[in-house]
């Protein structure tokens, strides 16, 4: 067996009302002041209330950012790093999905390294970092337990991830009381952002045995509780959507994304849509692109009899491979992400710009299939 290098958070609390686990970590690392990121949405919600109540029963000082795009850019991430000096902050709490907490990751860099977030492009680039503590109130992202965050430069149109083990938050808190109240769209969007995580971690060339199982356990999560959970929600659905995105997060955390997540990134960096409906838009037709591989459909096939063992049976691999993608696309339908790329506003003339992009993507380089730009535009294409 080879060696295969695996991080997590240093710690996670789950559960109703866990959210008050914080005040542990606050006591032990003799924190003083916080500097709370959060989307300018949730900024004076009940949800970022019950944490600042934390803070307060507590007597730790906080300050609040919000201003940050849903794709964090260079300029959002300098300034917030700017604030948190100027408010002598010695901690970080991202409270929201995924914008959050990698713009909490990006701004700790900076501030604990000095210079601007562009100095940091690359993999494990800071000496040090400090302490983060990130609050998830969507079930999709799992930017609470991985080292990666990513970035969108404003001069280059380019939405890139970078990778960074001080970055791990030394706590992540998913309580599903804060998840209670999501709405349907927003449910559904990172649900199969989740989900796509999870199968790109399983077919991915850098994986492992322990990320193919965590992935293979949160796509079974994933077809077993997100359509109560964008439907029909309870806190029986939002757990297990809970669940199943921190196990995908752990899962591609550690054996990387691949096309789909290629793709996307161009999406978000361009028209600044929402990532997780943009995975789930391009999740079947980038999947049927890297059936041109064999050992892409090898994988995909050994998901699909892990996940439907039943259904897929004694089918050929080649058909066992397609249930599973034809699954994915009638729960895309079903919860609503199922769309066209018009729809979304993506123009036709960009195509070729959207492509070029892909292959340049650092994500491309886990796929086990190398589409070329020919390629790459017709499956944008197919889409509009």
């Amino acid at each position: 067996m080879s060696v295969f290098k695996y991080f997590s958070p240093g710690c996670t609390l789950f559960g109703f009302g866990c959210i008050q686990g914080i005040r542990d970590e606050i006591r032990y690392r003799n924190l003083k002041k916080a500097f709370v990121v959060t989307d300018h949405k949730l900024r004076e919600t009940e949800i970022v209330k019950k944490v600042t109540a934390v803070l307060a029963s507590e007597g730790t000082a906080y300050c609040l950012f919000s201003e940050f795009k849903p794709n964090p850019t260079t300029t959002n991430i300098n300034c917030g790093a700017k604030e948190f000096v100027d408010n002598h902050c010695d901690f970080l709490i991202s409270v929201g999905g995924g914008s959050a907490h990698d713009c909490a990751k990006a701004i700790s860099v900076v501030t604990a390294g000095g210079g601007k977030i562009e100095d940091y492009r690359g993999s494990d680039k800071s000496k040090c970092t400090y302490p983060l503590i990130a609050v998830t109130t969507t079930a999709g992202t799992g930017s609470e337990c991985t080292l990666n965050y990513v970035v969108v430069d404003e001069k280059t149109k380019e939405k890139y991830g970078n990778g960074d083990r001080n970055v791990l938050p030394v706590l992540s808190v998913d309580d599903i009381e804060l998840m209670m109240d999501m709405p349907a769209s927003l449910t559904a969007g990172t649900g199969m952002d989740a989900l796509t995580h999870a199968v790109e971690a399983y077919c991915s060339e850098d994986g492992a045995l322990i990320t193919s199982e965590l992935a293979a356990a949160a796509v079974r999560l994933i077809f077993q509780y997100l359509e109560n959970a964008t439907l029909r929600p309870d806190q029986e659905s939002r757990e297990g959507m809970s669940v199943a995105q921190f196990l995908a997060g752990l899962a591609f955390g550690n054996a990387g994304c691949g096309l789909i997540h290629s793709m996307s990134h161009q999406l978000s960096a361009v028209y600044d849509l929402p990532h997780g409906l943009c995975n789930a838009v391009l999740m079947p037709v980038a999947s049927r692109l890297n059936m041109k591989d064999q050992r892409a459909v090898e994988r995909y096939a050994l998901l699909g009899r892990s996940v439907f063992p039943l259904e897929c049976g004694e089918k050929e691999a080649g058909q066992q491979a397609e249930y599973l993608i034809d699954r994915i696309e009638a729960l895309s339908l079903t919860v609503g992400t199922k769309k066209s790329l018009t729809e979304l506003g993506v123009r036709e003339e960009d195509i070729p710009l959207l492509a070029e992009k892909t292959l340049h993507d650092a994500s491309l380089r886990h796929n086990i299939y190398k589409p070329d730009k020919t390629e790459i535009e017709a499956a944008f294409r197919s889409l509009m």
